[in-house]
């Protein structure tokens, strides 16, 4: 999205935007190839920025190829944001929800290694069915996607709920998935100086 794009979305009353910072090719992550104009753009246009991945990682080793290409992906960044990792892929669904758990745990504690605010982004059925949320949502911040109009079903804590996919936002073409939060991320991250990647 270009920078005048990004304008209008701000403009619109927007504060901040969660951007796709990897992908992952047949088990291959590779860096979202719109994320470094989506980054410099929606910064520029004075945007809170955070970012994503959607992992596809069935184990710790694996978990460890997504964070590298993550670290390489998120060098020189200054974000505002949460770095999400985004679980909900049914093929993590062979492992049982405690190992599923303690994968999700091992994202959240590199990513906070890093230097970031770590989050985790599911969505309410696969939450109930396949993770120790109690466990997750005790120590980390949740970002739960639920469409169904009312307050999800849930026994744990959530922060940001993405309550539509189908939203309208002006300066972007399609639908786009649409979040509400009561917490005040920027503020609690740069009081935290969770902003920059830690070297290793």
């Amino acid at each position: 999205i270009k920078l005048g794009d990004w304008v209008q979305v701000e403009a619109a009353g927007y504060k901040g935007v969660m951007l796709r910072a990897i992908g992952n090719r047949n088990g291959v992550p590779y860096i979202d190839p719109t994320f470094e104009d989506n980054y410099i753009n929606a910064k520029a246009a004075g945007l809170d920025i955070g970012v994503y991945y959607y992992t596809k990682a069935i184990t710790e080793k694996l978990a460890d190829e997504e964070l590298a290409t993550l670290r390489q992906a998120l060098r020189g960044k200054e974000l505002t944001m949460p770095v999400a990792v985004d679980m909900e892929d049914e093929t993590l669904a062979v492992l049982k929800p405690n190992d599923l758990t303690n994968l999700a745990a091992y994202h959240l504690e590199q990513i906070e290694k890093m230097g970031f605010f770590a989050q985790l982004y599911t969505y309410t059925s696969y939450a109930n069915v396949h993770l120790d949320m109690a466990r997750l949502a005790g120590r980390w911040d949740i970002w739960l996607a639920d469409y169904t109009g009312k307050t999800p079903k849930v026994q744990f804590k959530y922060s940001a709920h993405q309550h539509s996919s189908e939203g309208r936002v002006p300066g972007i073409n399609g639908p786009v998935d649409l979040d509400v939060t009561t917490v005040n991320y920027p503020k609690i991250i740069k009081a935290k100086g969770l902003t920059r990647l830690r070297e290793a």
